[in-house]
């Protein structure tokens, strides 16, 4: 019963996020070998149950964590884009378009802004914002093994078949 409720409390948070187009839009981009928008969905539903059992406030530890990565490919150069440099500068990108389009309060500013810490300087203040960096690092290590090295050991793998058959 406890599963169904926290499932419906989740998706009452991230209903507000789903109702913007630009929000969807980051099904489009291609991030960490899937997609931006689930990268986003695993780090908020693994800080939203880390933070609902550490008692935080788990609502904005949640909401923070959906606006994390909220960035598109308009909100950038491509030469930004291509290089490192977007590592360190998504985060106000980020914070500027969840400004635009919800209410944000200074915990949901804290994880959004601290995220990319230690790549950034910005060190996480509030309980809620580590859990959201926490959780980001182990979601972007899974889904390298999941998505990007599994590509690689495809591509590898094909292309050692396709040279025993020469």
């Amino acid at each position: 019963m406890r599963i169904m409720k926290n499932k419906s409390i989740y998706y009452d948070i991230y209903s507000e996020f789903n109702n913007v187009n630009k929000y969807r839009e980051m099904k489009n981009i291609v991030h960490h070998g899937n997609n931006r928008l689930s990268h986003i969905n695993r780090v908020a539903k693994l800080s939203f149950l880390i933070s609902k059992k550490l008692r935080l406030d788990y609502i904005s530890c949640t909401r923070g964590a959906m606006m994390h990565d909220f960035f598109t490919m308009e909100d950038s150069s491509r030469e930004e884009y291509k290089k490192i440099q977007l590592l360190k500068v998504h985060p106000s990108k980020a914070l500027y378009n969840s400004l635009q389009y919800f209410d944000v309060n200074d915990i949901e500013k804290d994880i959004i802004l601290s995220h990319m810490y230690p790549i950034t300087r910005k060190r996480p203040e509030c309980m809620e914002a580590k859990v959201v960096c926490f959780t980001d690092k182990i979601v972007s290590i899974y889904e390298f093994f999941r998505y990007q090295l599994k590509f690689s050991v495809n591509i590898g793998m094909i292309f050692i078949i396709r040279f025993m058959h020469i």
